[in-house]
């Protein structure tokens, strides 16, 4: 298994490649988390660099629940829990979520296990951050637009929804 996860990930040292030999030969046997620094540090991004797609996307679905019930509830706690708990995820559950990963693509390049197929899926991907990076900022760019400008970018409805509020209050 060592050496699948060598040709899957060269990039990895010899130590997270055994703690990941360890995870995905003792799926079964319960095992503590194991802290991961740059998975703390970049989150869902890290995910994303290692070629982890589907894991990345069930922690930006969390992060975007709790960001979205501190709109909906108005609630500063659920805003902090919902930038701050997919670092913490990522940081602590790295090594379970990229063993998951690994797991999947072994049995996805078949039996026996084609090495040229482990070694495209594995590796780094720094399009898919830098590709995710610029649409954050596209979504994000009537919002920055207007704060530098210092011009208002609301659309026409919510100008209306804000004045029946203030009506209201």
């Amino acid at each position: 298994m060592y050496d699948l996860i060598k040709t899957h990930s060269p990039d990895l040292n010899d130590k997270d490649i055994k703690i990941l030999d360890k995870f995905i030969k003792e799926e079964k046997t319960p095992l503590k988390p194991i802290f991961n620094l740059k998975g703390f540090i970049f989150g869902w991004f890290y995910l994303l660099y290692k070629k982890a797609y589907m894991e990345a996307l069930a922690i930006i679905v969390i992060s975007l629940l709790f960001v979205q019930m501190a709109f909906i509830l108005h609630s500063f706690l659920f805003l902090f829990i919902g930038v701050l708990l997919p670092n913490i995820l990522v940081g602590w559950f790295f090594y379970f979520m990229y063993a998951n990963k690994i797991s999947r693509d072994i049995e996805n390049c078949g039996k026996p296990i084609d090495k040229e197929c482990l070694a495209k899926k594995g590796g780094r991907s720094i399009i898919a951050v830098v590709s995710t990076i610029f649409i954050i900022i596209l979504l994000f760019w009537p919002v920055i637009y207007g704060k530098v400008t210092h011009q208002d970018v609301t659309t026409d409805q919510n100008k209306y929804i804000n004045k029946v509020e203030k009506v209201i209050k």
